[in-house]
């Protein structure tokens, strides 16, 4: 067990306030990463997680200056009497949410996509919160709490843009945190902070449904169409991997005990080079091609990635591979453009 208070030089520090900061530097680690993975603007994200950490401090040390001195001055009063605890990491939490719904709407980016994303990471942060407890003050609820929590993320890790719509971790998260509450965690107030929880998680899945059945759908003889081709070129794409690779000058038989001149190993680098860039655009075709096979064995081919609207069927024709709408198409171009002309321009110097 860990002790209540670590000395740092001469100032004893909380124990779990230290393991609570490295949970917040994890949380804000998986809010990047994921959305890097998602293909959101990651600038722009850090702005969101910025917001997110604002607002959620603010409300953390407002919420325990008020029950401070309502304990003072008011101690009837009924904000007392749930948990302290269990309140003020609910209102954390939700006020961390906050930033999610107005930058979503600003960039036009999928609210169900970051809730996902959040959800992710701030079971992260309980891990580590509620493994925190267990360690200082050994009570089991907590451990119960964390193996919940490993068990979820794992689980979600696994299957998240595979087997479920964005949108559902969310529920399930806040799910399953209600059924922690109920079973483990009677404390004063349990119930209605399950309630809360339950209430937002089918208010969620309600609004995921509704958004789901209101987009257009494409028909699915010309998904089959689609689909036809992209197999066609996947198989086109790997033979010519395959061939790719024969052809790479370094593999050539006899390479080894043969005495070049340099003028040939020049023209055997500049060969390598030429073949390696083949191969990788090649590659980066089949894995575009794979992903949008996925998503029409999992019927969300036709919609954007990023934003979630639904992806022009002239661009579905002309391009069949396509994940994205042509605007955030557009956006990653340039962004992608943008990166390599300052590696072109490299350091300035003064």
């Amino acid at each position: 067990m860990l002790p209540e208070y670590i000395n740092i030089g001469y100032k004893p520090v909380s124990s779990t306030l230290l393991i609570s900061i490295m949970g917040i530097i994890c949380w804000c680690f998986v809010l990047w990463f994921e959305a890097k993975k998602d293909g959101f603007n990651t600038i722009k994200f850090f702005d969101l997680i910025f917001s997110s950490i604002t607002l959620s401090s603010v409300t953390y040390f407002g919420l325990k200056a008020l029950t401070g001195w309502l304990a003072i001055y008011h101690p009837s009063n009924f904000l007392l009497i749930p948990d302290k605890e269990i309140l003020i990491s609910t209102l954390v939490f939700v006020a961390s949410l906050l930033p999610v719904l107005l930058y979503s709407k600003k960039w036009k980016w999928s609210l169900f996509r970051i809730m996902d994303i959040y959800a992710m990471a701030s079971s992260l942060l309980l891990m580590f919160f509620s493994f925190g407890k267990f360690l200082v003050f050994g009570q089991k609820e907590y451990l119960t709490l964390f193996l919940l929590l490993l068990i979820l993320y794992l689980f979600v890790m696994k299957h998240r843009g595979y087997k479920y719509l964005s949108g559902v971790v969310f529920s399930i998260f806040l799910f399953s945190l209600a059924v922690f509450f109920l079973v483990f965690f009677r404390k004063s107030g349990y119930l209605l902070f399950s309630t809360l929880l339950v209430t937002i998680g089918i208010v969620n899945l309600y609004l995921r449904g509704k958004k789901t059945m209101n987009k257009s759908i494409i028909p699915e003889q010309f998904i089959e169409g689609l689909k036809k081709k992209l197999i066609s070129r996947e198989k086109n794409l790997e033979k010519e991997q395959q061939a790719l690779i024969k052809e790479d000058p370094y593999l050539q038989e006899g390479r080894d005990t043969d005495n070049a001149e340099t003028m040939d190993e020049v023209l055997e680098d500049t060969g390598k080079a030429v073949s390696d860039a083949r191969l990788g655009i090649v590659q980066s075709m089949r894995i575009q091609i794979r992903k949008a096979l996925a998503a029409i064995k999992l019927g969300r081919y036709g919609k954007c990635e990023v934003c979630g609207k639904p992806i022009d069927k002239a661009r579905l024709e002309a391009y069949p591979e396509a994940t994205k709408c042509i605007e955030c198409a557009t956006n990653d171009s340039q962004e992608e453009d943008i990166k390599e002309d300052r590696k072109l321009e490299g350091p300035i110097e003064e």
